[in-house]
């Protein structure tokens, strides 16, 4: 911790450019230049760009100080420092306390009702408007003033914050808190940011005040004079046509798995779809077999316990054969309802009446019901203590559902279920909890892979390969509209919104849309930009802005699904004979064990660095004799081993090392030999803290040390009469293999001869044929195969 206020550099240093012009790489080199001096530096950006700017500061090595935030976080930090906080109010929550003030004095509203209010709310107060300065232009206006104060008077009273007020109270704290003042980083680096609101600005000024800061923003805000002013950068676009919005879709995956298989990274590669678009791409994904995933985050009715949950709410209302399917004893309904397209209340009674079902589904209405709703078989009574009739029959609907009873949810679902009976009693309280449930966004973190984002989760990210799709007219926009309650021309310029800083609404109708296609248009070095020039509802016009004016038809690309094949055969890789070279035996065993493996695997580039040991046993091997010259040079190059060595020195020092055995062709080569009198005793080292049992394992699995033992007792049948074998673990001491020599055996060792003499046949033709098994789990080739997935 240390005394900002005393730092000679404090100020706010600002960064200007179009998109793509380097502003996140000019910044990152400000950032490394504090980590290199062991300072830390918080970068603040959007939460969807948080794994791309650690990616991108990483792309050198390793950085210890630096640490990406959201502005919520940034907000959460600095009053936690201060024991500034309060509980936080979820989105679900606004919108159930915007729906309790809304009913006082009035009808209960309709969660969309309370839903419109809540946006109205959080926008005033984004721009710092209290309840006092909405102009009560109109009654909804009036309206909207008496439910935002009524609001703040709720939450006040609950203890609680929304997101807005983390801002506020954040704002307030660095203009109103005197010195000393204290901040766990050195600098902080705000990027990734379209445009920021009269009040986040007027923060991080605040905040620069305090600590270095550096802004990267595509415009200068009115009133501040950019540091540094970047100039574009040029991309390179493609634009086509496509028939359909299906033929579009299977081309831009087909075309993504040629990117993939020539070697481009799936992190280096985007596709960029409206919202409405992605459920169809994610579908077709599953057939390219492509690691195409979704980053927008899943409401918690996306969830599968959610979505049970939500249908079994709406179910009363209006049965469906999805909602029936979801009860295991209305399965026999749904499939009949299914098979008949019956959907509604008086349609599935009907259908219930003639299956003898009517009892069942009758019971399963009535338990669906909550207390006070018509119909319910939920009792009033029911001993729960603390809780409401509609709470008790909401946890008794949760623990009854076996996907929900141990789901980690289940206590957010259950939440959802609290805020609405702040509102709602009966029917209403169904309904409500069903909308909350929509309400609440759930923490994604999407694995690694081919991203599929909507314009705004792509906002300051940049790729090597961008596919920007469904290029038609409106398909891209920032929504640009005028407001329910304050019209356009009562709120002021951007300008007057930035001089005030709070307390004024500014305008909606901007121009955002050029800015936005001209950032989609420079999000990668390559960027594929692709439109459909029809669909069901009719011809569709592309966007000028993103296709130009000679767009190309679709160039023809190669099948990459099985249904694009004519035979609809999967694909299976052409198997030809290739030149194995000379084989050793345990080549021989993998080879067996399946040819396409050995072969692939042969292909693969040698790992970085081998383990210590293994390096250990193949200098052994070299050297061939353990003199005494050659154990100090290895207890200097390896020191792990030198007290094991030392001790057992004694073998050690009389075992032929690296012996070699050829016979016919074939080639065996042991870790260690040692005759005495009339008995071999043959050595394989192993991994260090091998357990015995594993060790004596390993060695049995293997072909040389039995094919020797074999070729030892029948080449020299009077000098070697018995043959032992040895599993060593490094560090450890000898283990005997099968407990008894290998002569007794001798069956064994001689079925084992044959099959190497076959394998060795088959080796020599250099046919590989893929041979499926268990060990396809394993397999680091299996992509190459495709033979252990087949039907």
């Amino acid at each position: 911790m240390r005394r900002l206020a005393e730092d000679p550099e404090a100020g706010m240093k600002l960064v200007v450019g179009p998109p793509a012009s380097g502003k996140t790489t000019r910044l990152l080199e400000v950032a490394q230049s504090f980590l290199r001096q062991r300072k830390r530096v918080w970068w603040v950006c959007l939460p969807a760009q948080k794994a791309y700017v650690y990616r991108r500061a990483t792309q050198g090595g390793a950085v210890l100080g630096l640490e990406v935030l959201s502005t919520q976080q940034l907000y959460y930090r600095l009053l936690a420092a201060h024991l500034g906080l309060k509980p936080i109010l979820t989105g679900p929550g606004r919108v159930a306390l915007v729906g309790e003030a809304l009913a006082e004095g009035g009808p209960l509203p309709q969660p969309g009702e309370a839903r419109l209010f809540a946006r109205a709310i959080a926008e005033a107060k984004r721009h710092g408007v209290e309840p006092q300065q909405i102009p009560a232009i109109s009654p909804e206006a009036w309206r909207l003033q008496r439910v935002y104060a009524r609001y703040e008077e709720l939450k006040s009273s609950w203890g609680r914050w929304d997101y807005d007020d983390f801002r506020s109270a954040a704002l307030r704290l660095l203009q109103e808190k005197a010195e000393p003042w204290h901040l766990e980083a050195d600098l902080v680096v705000v990027d990734g940011f379209r445009e920021l609101s009269p009040l986040e600005l007027r923060f991080f000024r605040a905040l620069a005040q305090r600590v270095p800061l550096w802004l990267g923003l595509p415009q200068a805000p009115y009133g501040l004079a950019p540091s540094q002013v970047l100039p574009p950068r040029a991309t390179r676009l493609q634009t086509y046509r496509a028939p359909n919005p299906v033929s579009e879709a299977r081309w831009v995956l087909r075309s993504i798995k040629r990117d993939l298989a020539l070697g481009l990274s799936p992190l280096e590669i985007a596709v960029v779809a409206p919202e409405s678009r992605i459920p169809a791409l994610l579908t077709l994904a599953d057939e390219y077999g492509l690691p195409l995933f979704d980053q927008t985050a899943p409401t918690a009715a996306e969830t599968p316990e959610g979505r049970l949950l939500l249908e079994l709410l709406e179910l009363p209302d209006y049965p469906t054969p999805t909602r029936l399917l979801a009860i295991p004893e209305l399965v026999p309904l749904g499939q009949a309802a299914l098979e008949r397209g019956l959907v509604g209340l008086e349609a599935v009674h009907r259908l219930a009446r003639e299956l003898g079902l009517e009892a069942v589904w009758a019971s399963w209405l009535a338990r669906l019901k909550p207390p006070g709703e018509e119909g319910a078989s939920f009792p009033l009574n029911l001993p729960s203590p603390g809780l409401p009739p509609e709470l008790a029959w909401a946890k008794e609907l949760l623990e009854a559902l076996p996907e929900v009873r141990h789901s980690p949810r289940r206590a957010s679902l259950m939440e959802r279920a609290r805020e609405a009976h702040r509102i709602a009693h009966g029917a209403d309280f169904r309904h409500w909890w069903a909308a909350l449930l929509a309400e609440t966004y759930l923490l994604h973190r999407p694995p690694g892979g081919v991203a599929l984002l909507t314009p705004n989760l792509a906002s300051g990210q940049r790729w090597q390969k961008l596919y920007l799709t469904y290029a038609v007219e409106g398909g891209y926009s920032t929504g640009e509209q005028e407001d329910y309650f304050i019209p356009e021309e009562l709120r002021v310029s951007l300008e007057e919104a930035l001089r005030q800083a709070g307390g004024v609404l500014p305008r909606r109708f901007l121009g955002r849309d050029g800015p936005l296609l001209q950032e989609l248009r420079a999000l990668a070095d390559e960027v594929v930009v692709t439109y459909p020039e029809a669909s069901q509802e009719g011809l569709l016009e592309p966007e000028p802005m993103l296709v130009g004016a000679t767009p190309a038809p679709l160039p023809p690309l190669p099948p990459a699904s099985p249904l694009e094949v004519a035979c609809g055969e999967g694909y299976k890789a052409p198997l030809g004979p290739v030149n194995l070279g000379p084989a050793r035996l345990e080549d021989l065993r993998y080879y067996d064990e399946c040819g396409l493996r050995y072969w692939a695997e042969r292909l693969e580039p040698p790992s970085a660095q081998p383990e210590w040991w293994r390096q250990w046993v193949e200098a052994l091997r070299q050297a061939g004799k353990l003199v005494p010259a050659r154990l100090e040079a290895l207890s200097q190059r390896f020191p792990q081993a030198e007290g094991w060595m030392r001790h057992h020195y004694a073998l050690l020092g009389v075992l032929s090392l690296g012996y070699r055995l050829v016979h016919q062709g074939l080639e065996v080569r042991l870790d260690g030999v040692v005759r005495r009198g009339s008995e071999a005793h043959l050595y394989r080292f192993v991994a260090p803290h091998t357990p015995p049992k594993e060790a004596e394992k390993e060695v049995r699995r293997r072909w040389s040390e039995r094919w020797a033992a074999f070729y030892l007792l029948s080449r020299y049948p009077g000098q070697i009469q018995r043959v032992h074998l040895w599993a060593w673990p490094v560090l450890g001491a000898p283990v005997l293999v099968y407990g008894k020599p290998i002569e007794k055996l001798w069956g064994v060792l001689k079925q084992l001869q044959k099959t190497a003499e076959e394998v060795h046949g088959h080796y020599k033709t250099g046919v590989v044929l893929p041979k499926p098994g268990y060990h396809c789990r394993s397999c680091r080739v299996k992509d190459v195969c495709r033979e252990g997935r087949r039907d």
